[in-house]
């Protein structure tokens, strides 16, 4: 499997200390710790502490994207092939973990780019199983992640969603969130969310590339209820 590659790259996490700074000096300020975050995240990988090593290369990933997409008021700019770089160290790093859900995640948010061709490779193939619980999850921008979590009792998988709408100021300001609850009986492999004119249909699948799987259908134009910009539509792999 691929070793770690550093890269410049961002580590931050935005916590309202600077509250008093305008939006662009915030967003400079955090932009302009890329290169210790990335160094910090291969130092601990290379110790093999993987899991401290995925808190540094989620951030590193997260602000890289969200900097070059920023990057007229961010004063950097991140080839793709960097941003992607800061991605598959996350994947790398839960691939050490044995955590191969979200290493195949993390590789396939730019499934085009050839490292991530080859680390997706390097993966054991998934396993198909009849127990259908576990997280879904679905790239939502900057690094972040909308969910479904399927928890399973005695009648039936409940199933919860967690959405995100990263917007372009998103990782300094918050994202838009939305929620829902529903149920599946434990012999059927689809399920249905309703609210108003909200009509969301989840549909459970396996692929042998990506594994299991749920296929979310939203109706378009309808009020979920969500905050603004947030969808279900999609699909999630199940990272766990």
């Amino acid at each position: 499997m691929n070793k770690v590659i550093l890269s410049l790259s961002l580590l931050a996490c935005s916590t309202g200390a600077w509250a008093d700074l305008s939006y662009q000096e915030e967003l400079r300020l955090e932009c302009a710790k890329v290169k210790n975050y990335a160094a910090s995240g291969k130092k601990i990988y290379d110790q093999q502490q993987y899991q401290k090593a995925i808190n540094a290369f989620k951030q590193q990933a997260a602000w890289a994207a969200f900097c070059q997409f920023n990057h007229e008021e961010s004063g950097v700019s991140f080839s793709p092939q960097a941003i992607n770089t800061a991605f598959n160290n996350v994947g790398l790093s839960y691939a050490k973990l044995g955590q191969h859900g979200w290493g195949r995640a993390w590789f396939s948010v730019f499934p085009e780019m050839k490292s991530s061709q080859f680390n997706l490779a390097q993966l054991p193939a998934p396993k198909k199983s009849n127990n259908l619980a576990g997280t879904y999850a679905r790239h939502a921008g900057f690094g972040q992640w909308k969910t479904l979590t399927v928890k399973r009792n005695k009648n039936a998988y409940e199933i919860k969603f967690n959405g995100l709408y990263m917007g372009p100021r998103s990782l300094i300001y918050g994202p838009n969130m939305g929620v829902f609850y529903t149920n599946m009986p434990l012999n059927q492999s689809q399920a249905e969310y309703r609210y108003e004119d909200c009509i969301i249909r989840l549909t459970f699948g396996f692929d042998p590339q990506q594994g299991h799987y749920i296929q979310a259908d939203e109706n378009e134009n309808a009020g979920c209820g969500f905050g603004h910009g947030v969808t279900a539509d999609g699909r999630y792999m199940k990272v766990e």
